[in-house]
């Protein structure tokens, strides 16, 4: 390790919070005790529930101040204060959506127990601030102090625009609405609808919704320029069994939500206990509570809807852009002022966003994921975007209420104030019942289906409210004793609203239902292997077709033979996998890129947000169907030139990269897995502020998630499992969990990367829940006493 970086360790030493002994904390009401256990997660006994999201806020600002301020700067569009003019495209973007403006509108429309609890866990985390040791290493390497966060109403605005900020990241439908339009424009109607194929119907078994209604300095802010900018929401699992098809009689809850691959963690683990409320699990660094966890009665897991809530309108301006067009009449434009504080400018970056009564006029939009970039828009065109997200998200008092509801009605009913992002929830008490809940605010659309943009003149393209919560897909008890979602389309085609278009393949979901019945009874044991499973439906459905080509050459030969007979595991050790993900990668080019140009490809597959759509929705009709307008003839004769030549390009890329020796070729060895700070870029830091570096298996759409980003250039894993969790309603000092790394985001302890060996083998730790569990796993015991 190099000097610096051993210097920066040591610095870290001095800012780790104390675990131990009497501490005092000024705005508590009575002492709190927090016991962590041999994992470094913190359970919390306090007497109220001021006390309870006070001392909550405390420990987990104490473990990851950095995480919080960075991510709180991004939401409101002031990261630029901390990295100059590196991150002002970003800044303007944000503050032309507008989460900042969203966020003092929602905090505006609080409840009592959501002011009480967002003002106590500000409260507690400018405790921390005021009273630590010494500041995050971060803040020395990048010559800043961290600033007390914001109190009061303005407190509430501020952490509501994170709230909002994550909604966005689960909604981003108006990317596919820009990608059809700049599609159809390039390659006509025909060849944009074979690039967006209809969400596919399900059979019922697969169905959720079944009853619907310095030098370092200077260096890091360059750097920082590159680095991911976490979170990034591409999908998720969940699924539930019922007591018919457990080994304990009871239900088994499991659920993996996907996030970037970053360092810290997103997820922070947790147990809250005040009068009222039990609950143990995960919460977001920022967010005041549990989001995914269990209390003493009930378990419930999330994933992504990926409905449709959002909708571009080509807006037609007056000549100085001060009034739009509706019905006939010239309407004011609205123009918000934003002054963005740039770090080393005098003077604040002044933003005017013009806003119709659609919603804020864009500018440009983001591509990528591993990190995000601002491509401006077409200046012909004029888009205002609405967004359900921008007038509600969720509030403290939602998940508190989650937290404390003891029935599924009473589950049902909390969830009712899930108004963005929308979630696919599935449920499961004590009592041996099982459920799902759709949640989120869906528009009702007077005309047209949300897919492309529409005219922002006309009245017939606009909302008439959303879809009412008690007519959104939910089920209790089906019939088949359990229920799973990873994003697919929840609903079949009798449904009368719609939801959205654009929900993601539904290969993962099949694969969950696949090992859901092939079991006859389960355990947290089968549970654990479906969480590591790495079979591709998708590469047993391409493959047949790959295995057609007749091969040029001796080479291409041997290559073939590696797939035949595959079982379509993309293992990490599989020369097959490896074989087969170059080879469909070159494919994507071979196919897309001559006709698309280079950025509408990068755009619709290199770096596309959400989902590598070619490789899991169109390639298998495309080569099962060959026809000119993809192979430039008709046939399977040109299909197959295509393919050969593909296959050649994806073999030079192996051999360059992995050697001669076919046999010695393995997905893993391209297809790695890295957790790493904003800071590791430095010179000296990779060492200290990254972990892992080791093989992964699967892909987007295998179970085990694995997304990769083909844009960049590798194959290197950015989309994870952030947090497993296996709930057992027998007995809940049974459930089992991990998040990726850690959950301290200091360097220099213990917690900053202890889970990583087990949760990168598919390991768990048990979750202990009643009080002699954790007291018998307890590491360290403080008091909190008001100062």
């Amino acid at each position: 390790m190099s000097g610096y970086a051993e210097m920066l360790r040591q610095q870290a030493r001095e800012a780790l919070p104390p675990v131990e002994g009497e501490v005092p904390a000024a705005g508590l009401h009575e002492p709190v005790e927090v016991i962590r256990d041999r994992w470094g997660v913190p359970h919390v006994y306090a007497e109220d529930v001021h006390d309870l999201f006070f001392a909550a806020s405390y420990v987990v600002t104490s473990e990851r101040l950095f995480q919080q301020d960075f991510l709180l700067r991004l939401a409101n569009g002031r990261l630029a204060s901390m990295l100059a003019e590196l991150a002002l495209p970003l800044d303007r973007f944000f503050r032309t959506v507008g989460f900042n403006r969203a966020g003092r509108a929602i905090a505006a429309g609080y409840d009592d127990l959501s002011r009480e609890i967002i003002q106590a866990a500000v409260a507690g985390s400018n405790a921390w601030i005021e009273g630590m040791p010494a500041k995050p290493v971060e803040y020395d390497v990048l010559g800043l102090d961290p600033q007390p966060y914001p109190d009061g109403d303005e407190g509430a605005a501020y952490a509501a625009a994170f709230s909002v900020f994550m909604s966005w990241i689960l909604s981003t439908n108006w990317d596919c609405e820009l990608l059809r339009a700049e599609i159809a424009d390039r390659l006509g109607f025909e060849a944009m609808q074979a690039l967006f194929p209809a969400a596919a119907t399900d059979p019922a078994i697969v169905v959720a919704g079944k009853d619907a209604g310095g030098d370092g300095r200077r260096s890091a802010l360059a750097l920082l320029g590159a680095a991911p900018l976490p979170p990034s929401g591409q999908g998720s699992n969940n699924w539930v069994v019922d007591g018919s098809r457990t080994v304990t009689g009871k239900p088994l809850l499991a659920n993996d939500p996907h996030l970037l691959a970053a360092l810290p963690s997103l997820w922070f683990e947790i147990h809250l206990t005040a009068p009222g409320i039990d609950v143990r699990g995960v919460t977001l660094p920022l967010v005041a509570g549990v989001q995914i966890g269990h209390s003493d009665r009930i378990a419930w897991g999330f994933t992504n809807v990926g409905g449709d809530t959002q909708d571009l309108y080509l807006e037609r301006l007056n000549g100085d852009r001060t009034a739009a067009l509706y019905e006939g009449v010239w309407e004011p434009v609205t123009v918000h002022r934003e002054e963005i504080e740039v770090r080393g400018h005098a003077e604040p970056v002044v933003l005017e966003v013009p806003e119709t009564r659609h919603g804020p006029v864009l500018d440009s939009y983001l591509v990528g994921v591993q990190s995000l970039q601002t491509v401006p828009l077409k200046p012909e065109r004029t888009y205002a975007l609405q967004w359900t997200g921008l007038q509600g998200a969720v509030a403290p008092s939602t998940t508190f209420r989650l937290a404390t509801a003891r029935t599924m009605q009473e589950f049902r009913e909390a969830l009712r104030g899930w108004h963005c992002p929308g979630q696919n929830v599935v449920y499961a008490d004590v009592d041996g019942n099982i459920g799902y809940q759709c949640t989120g605010a869906y528009p009702i659309r007077r005309k047209g289906d949300g897919t492309v943009p529409v005219p922002g003149w006309s009245a017939e393209f606009g909302w008439d409210g959303v879809v009412p919560f008690e007519e959104l897909p939910w089920s209790v008890n089906p019939a088949e004793g359990f229920l799973a979602t990873a994003n697919q389309k929840i609903h079949d085609d009798s449904y009368p609203y719609l939801i959205g278009k654009d929900f993601l393949p539904p290969h993962r979901a099949r694969r969950i239902v696949q090992m859901i019945t092939a079991e006859p009874k389960h355990s947290k044991e089968t549970f654990a292997r479906m969480h590591s499973d790495t079979v591709s439906l998708v590469a047993r459905d391409i493959v047949p077709s790959l295995l057609e080509v007749e091969p040029a050459d001796d080479r291409q030969k041997e290559a073939l033979s590696y797939l035949e007979g595959w079982d379509g595991d993309l293992r990490a050790d599989s020369a097959a996998a490896a074989i087969y993900q170059v080879w469909c990668k070159r494919l994507a080019e071979a196919v897309l890129l001559p006709k698309m140009g280079r950025e509408l490809f990068d755009h619709y597959y290199g770096r596309r947000q959400w989902s590598i759509s070619f490789q899991y929705e169109v390639l298998p009709n495309i080569l099962r169907f060959p026809s000119a307008t993809w192979f430039g003839a008709e046939g399977t004769a040109a299909r197959d030139d295509v393919l050969r030549a593909s296959l050649d390009a994806a073999l030079r890329e192996l051999t360059s990269k992995l050697g001669e020796d076919m046999a010695a070729w393995t997905w893993g060895s391209l297809h790695r897995i890295t957790f790493a700070s904003q800071l590791a870029l430095l010179p000296g830091l990779d060492e200290l502020l990254s972990v892992g570096g080791v093989p992964w298996g699967g892909d987007e759409q295998t179970v085990c998630q694995g997304m990769y980003e083909p844009g960049s250039g590798g194959y290197d894993v950015v989309v994870v499992p952030s947090w497993r969790q296996i709930l057992d309603l027998s007995d809940w000092d049974a459930c089992v969990g991990t998040h990726t790394v850690g959950q301290s985001g200091n360097p220099a302890s213990e917690h900053f990367a202890d889970l990583f060996p087990l949760w990168s083998t598919g390991q768990y730790h048990p979750l202990p829940y009643s009080r002699a569990a954790v007291e018998a796993a307890a590491e360290s015991t403080m008091q909190l006493l008001p100062g």
